[in-house]
């Protein structure tokens, strides 16, 4: 069955060789970016590979809630129906802290807000489809995450390897929280999240901070990666496998359901984080109305 599939960050790494593999198959692919010119290059590179030709391509920076939810208008008046939401966009940022006009700290904007607000607007499009599957790229990193006084925007005490692993985790709370939320509202989309393995990307050269690039983060991610078609196999798995529909709320590794690292957590925490994201989106959109 022919799929229409949405994939945030789909420029680079995992998101391209996913969008090429799949759309090889025959599956419409909608490709996001941030670079123009490298979403151009990608929308090639897709298109010369697609079995039939069903290449759709959407320039817009998630750091900016404006262009998210333009975006997503885009997304609502180009489409009437979308079979999976792949949520891959991401962000490993520099020594300092950099925020959205709504004080959302960058990491967790690509990571968590956008995901929720893409989830969350789209799910009219979802729910037209039978087998409907929102993926929520999370990592193993998500272990080494350290929550205090869930200080979701990292206002105090800024780091970026805290602020990645924490995004991750809290990718997981969000992913859990909508699996249940839809679940309970009678919806037909599922949510789940997964580690897709160390893979060499261009995730922390999208800072400009040498640092950065040089960091045990940045060399972890050279000397232990995958390659590509090795990295994309749970997320194609979590696309189209079977044996996946209707299942909901959880973490994947491997193609398989794992145990994930609590870091204490509790539906009232996810709660807090909902709400966390929610107050940022109240914020920008009274900003708009005025």
């Amino acid at each position: 069955m022919v799929k229409t599939i949405l994939i945030t960050g789909a420029t680079d790494g995992i998101g391209k060789h996913l969008a090429k593999k799949l759309a090889s198959e025959g599956h419409h692919v909608i490709l996001h970016g941030r670079n123009p010119q490298k979403l151009e290059l990608a929308t090639q590179e897709v298109r010369a590979v697609s079995l039939r030709g069903r290449v759709s391509s959407y320039l817009a920076d998630f750091s900016n809630l404006e262009d998210v939810y333009r975006f997503v208008g885009e997304i609502k008046r180009d489409f009437q129906s979308i079979d999976v939401l792949f949520n891959n966009a991401g962000l490993y940022a520099g020594k300092e802290r950099k925020a959205s006009a709504e004080n959302v700290e960058l990491t967790f904007m690509l990571s968590v807000l956008a995901p929720y607000i893409l989830t969350t607007e789209l799910s009219p499009l979802l729910e037209q489809s039978s087998d409907v599957r929102v993926i929520n790229t999370s990592s193993y990193m998500h272990r080494f995450a350290k929550v205090k006084d869930l200080d979701f925007g990292f206002e105090n005490d800024y780091n970026p390897g805290l602020a990645y692993n924490n995004s991750k985790l809290y990718t997981i709370w969000m992913t859990r929280y909508l699996a249940r939320d839809f679940f309970l509202r009678g919806s037909n989309i599922t949510v789940n999240s997964y580690h897709p393995g160390l893979i060499s990307t261009n995730l922390g050269n999208n800072s400009s901070d040498e640092q950065t690039k040089k960091s045990l983060f940045g060399r972890l991610m050279k000397s232990f990666s995958k390659n590509l078609d090795e990295g994309i196999e749970t997320g194609y798995y979590l696309t189209l496998a079977e044996e996946v529909t209707g299942l909901t709320g959880y973490y994947f590794d491997d193609k398989k359901v794992k145990a994930v690292s609590e870091k204490g957590y509790t539906f009232e925490k996810a709660q807090k984080l909902m709400n966390y994201c929610q107050e940022k989106i109240d914020l920008f959109k009274e900003k708009q109305d005025v």
